[in-house]
């Protein structure tokens, strides 16, 4: 069967399932990588230089991507006056800085920094002023990658954690509870990815050699987290219309939903198959659209700032001719026009039940005229419920005389409602006085 016909045979909810599974991602896909760090960057308790992270994820990129290591061994973040060896004096910045510019037009660059495990030592860290230095000197260092001429996308890195006993006055706490919101707030206010090496090394001492270096199943672990880092994806869902909805012909706004962690979005294109409906370039991610009578299907297309992408699970909905639906409530367009109150939705038992009763006429003699004249009574006299306002009309289009009391009808325009009720009710309770004194003569 073809996709097309099974979408329909299917009921919504078996669609959502079927359409959940066909939503795509296209992860930003490197050229060049510049892995820029310290000891643990340079590979330092690898049993071979093939085992430290940067040649193990050449591994995994493969031979379409240049993967340069950059790490110099007691390097710091903070800089020149504030670490004991800051990064940005060492001949592998310079390297780095000259791998990026150069990578050719074209190439597509990221740079991966991990810094932070030699920035905790006390004689580094504890002087005062140093967290905010860390911050200014991890900011500097970020800028000075993305400004160069090959429009690189930066990853920061939460630094590893430490295991039992680190070596090198290295401070896992510090690390975790000062550095990291340090790290996030960079992140943030860069719109830069982060790639969290911290969560995941926890409690892992089995990872590391000395307690700070990982051996060669820390170095696999380290080079797995930093490909998922680099293939990160953004986030996108159609928010409205919802899936089998039913809405209006008119212009129909499209919504959705869309982020980038602490990347940006740059834009959110809508989509029914191939054909684009529009594109719009900031939040709120809405799109007004001249939505035409029928059933539709949709999808919506992220873009964020590292050029990695995200399409949405499709959602179908269908546009209905509006003039088919009355605007009312449960009466409907027909019910509501059959009574008087066809904007208003008026049902058709609005006139019935205020209609005439067993109470007009009885044997004693009135006739069903009297009885049918209350509100209501029939179409003429207006819907009740929300329709329109019941009109005036006459009770009896001709005079006409009780045979049980001998008095006339009124002729022309008593209004109907609750005022004819009151009338009726006087002329029944009248004819009753009069019936018991005849009877007492009689009697």
């Amino acid at each position: 069967m073809p996709r097309s016909k099974l979408v329909r045979s299917l009921p919504f909810g078996a669609i959502s399932l079927l359409f959940a599974a066909s939503a795509t991602a296209e992860p930003r896909k490197p050229t060049h990588v510049a892995c820029v760090g310290d000891s643990i960057t340079a590979g330092v308790g690898a049993s071979s230089a093939a085992k430290n992270y940067p040649s193990l994820l050449q591994g995994l990129f493969g031979s379409s991507v240049q993967v340069k290591n950059f790490g110099h061994s007691g390097a710091t973040m903070l800089g020149p006056g504030y670490g004991d060896t800051p990064y940005v004096q060492q001949s592998e910045y310079t390297a780095a800085t000259d791998f990026v510019a150069n990578a050719g037009a074209g190439a597509v660059v990221s740079v991966v920094i991990i810094l932070g495990a030699n920035d905790s030592k006390p004689y580094n860290w504890d002087q005062q002023g140093k967290p905010a230095q860390y911050l200014k000197d991890y900011q500097a260092l970020v800028e000075h990658f993305a400004g160069l001429s090959s429009k690189p996308v930066v990853y920061v890195a939460y630094p590893l954690a430490t295991g039992n006993s680190p070596c090198c006055e290295i401070r896992g706490d510090v690390i975790h509870d000062q550095e990291l919101p340090l790290i996030k707030q960079l992140a943030m206010d860069e719109h830069v990815p982060i790639i969290d090496l911290n969560t995941a090394t926890t409690n892992h001492p089995e990872y590391f050699g000395d307690g700070v270096h990982p051996n060669d199943a820390g170095y696999v672990v380290m080079a797995n987290l930093v490909k998922k880092g680099l293939d990160r994806e953004p986030m996108v869902a159609i928010e409205s219309p919802a899936m089998g909805a039913t809405v209006a012909t008119g212009m129909l706004p499209l919504t959705a939903n869309a982020s980038a962690d602490t990347a940006l979005i740059s834009s959110v294109e809508f989509f029914e198959g191939q054909t684009s409906l529009g594109k719009v370039t900031a939040e709120p991610f809405t799109l007004l659209w001249a939505a035409a009578h029928g059933a539709h299907t949709l999808t919506a297309k992220a873009v964020d700032t590292t050029l990695a992408s995200a399409t949405s699970a499709p959602v179908t909905f269908t546009v209905s001719d509006a003039s088919a639906a009355g605007s009312g409530g449960s009466g409907g367009a027909s019910a509501g026009a059959s009574n008087g109150g066809a904007a208003g939705g008026g049902t058709v038992s609005g006139g019935a039940a205020n209609g005439g009763t067993a109470n007009g006429g009885t044997a004693n003699g009135g006739t069903g005229t009297a009885g049918a004249a209350t509100a209501g009574s029939s179409a003429t006299n207006g819907g009740a419920g929300n329709g329109g306002a019941l009109p005036v009309t006459p009770i009896s289009t001709n005079p006409s005389t009780d045979t049980g009391c001998g008095c006339a009808l009124p002729k022309t325009g008593a209004p109907a409602g609750k005022a004819s009720v009151l009338l009726l009710a006087w002329l029944l309770a009248w004819r009753g006085r009069r019936e018991a004194r005849t009877r007492r003569r009689l009697g």
